[in-house]
């Protein structure tokens, strides 16, 4: 017999053993088994612990490409900033002045006084004038960085010499100089045939960081309150002229009360036209000073560009990341509380589960 047959003829000996013996499931066993629930489909579940370090370094990745790629655009793009060209100051400022004299708006244009001739020389005319044939509410603000406590010292002094021998006069001031920093804010009125003269001069202090002056025309509301005083005189004088002739009592207190009344709005018309008049006269001036250093000049290559702002986008995602966890913090702490008391109530539910077969 060849060892092939002899291997053959066993495993069909084993074979015939192993069915033989094959286990019977009992009743019982089968009952059982009957009774129980199929189970729930398998949930697609992620392998955090591969892919949250990859999705964070895709991120990341995904970040420094665009800080880079709006840094090269924003870097060849940006325009060099050309020197200005200096103009010579003009020789003298004429700048109409507003009275009223019986309702009506007279202008006329004295020259300016001597007061004015440093801040002349600093080329105040790029300052916008105020309007020569109509009434104006002229508003200026003015921030000036200077560069020591003296210099805020001396320039405030001399902000508020400049208003009083100009004319005009402080409305409101606060000073503050704590360590080596200091700030000081002035509300200032000044006559409006002076105002570019006094911002020019403003100006000249230290860096002019923001500037910002609003023209606001108030000539049609004047002559709109001069035609409606000019209506209740006439009112006023037709009433005082019957109230010469013959009247009943009645008709006596009731013009008398008309009368009165008719006072009363016309002294508050006088009131709020004069007002608004003395307000376009009177230009308000808000200069306030702080002292710092002067901001670093711009990078003038164009790879420093690049960089600058690649950093400055990387810095504005940064505050964005942090703004995100903030806000969307406490839900994922809570999200990952609730994954982790369903994982370990799943895990005894099976515990109890293998116990109890």
């Amino acid at each position: 017999m060849s060892p092939l047959e002899l291997v053959d003829d066993r495993f069909q000996k084993l074979a015939e053993e192993l069915r033989a013996s094959r286990p019977v499931a009992s009743e019982e066993l089968r009952d059982r088994v009957r009774t129980l629930t199929p189970p729930p489909p398998r949930r697609l579940e992620l392998n955090l612990r591969r892919r949250l370090p990859a999705a964070g370094l895709a991120a990341a990745a995904a970040a420094l490409t665009v800080a880079v790629v709006l840094g090269v655009v924003h870097g060849s793009s940006r325009p060099t900033a050309s020197p200005a060209k200096s103009s010579g100051a003009p020789k003298a400022l004429l700048i109409p002045r507003r009275s009223v004299a019986h309702g009506k708006v007279r202008v006329y244009t004295p020259t300016l006084s001597a007061l004015s001739d440093k801040a002349a020389q600093n080329g105040f005319s790029a300052v916008p004038a105020p309007s020569s044939v109509r009434l104006q509410r002229y508003d200026a603000f003015l921030r000036v960085r200077v560069a020591s406590q003296a210099d805020l010292s001396k320039q405030t002094r001399d902000a508020i010499a400049f208003t009083r021998k100009a004319g005009g006069y402080l409305v409101w001031s606060a000073y503050s100089a704590p360590g080596k920093s200091g700030n000081s804010e002035l509300v200032l009125r000044i006559p409006v045939q002076h105002v570019q003269a006094a911002i020019a001069r403003f100006s000249g202090y230290g860096d002019l960081v923001r500037q910002q002056i609003v023209l606001k025309d108030v000539q049609q509301k004047v002559d709109g309150l001069t035609t409606t005083i000019v209506r209740l005189r006439k009112d006023i004088a037709k009433i005082e002229a019957q109230l010469a002739g013959t009247l009943t009592p009645e008709q006596r207190y009731q013009l008398e009360q008309r009368l009165q009344l008719d006072k009363t709005r016309l002294t508050a018309l006088r009131s709020q036209r004069a007002s608004t008049v003395r307000r376009a006269q009177l230009a308000s001036v808000a200069l306030a000073m702080v002292v710092g250093p002067k901001p670093a000049a711009a990078p003038a290559g164009r790879f420093h560009r690049t960089i600058d702002d690649a950093a400055s986008v990387l810095l504005r995602e940064l505050e964005f990341l942090v703004y995100a966890l903030l806000v969307a913090g406490p839900l994922l702490l809570l999200g990952g509380a609730g994954i982790v008391t369903s994982r370990t109530l799943r895990r005894r539910s099976d515990r109890k589960l293998l116990e109890n077969v």
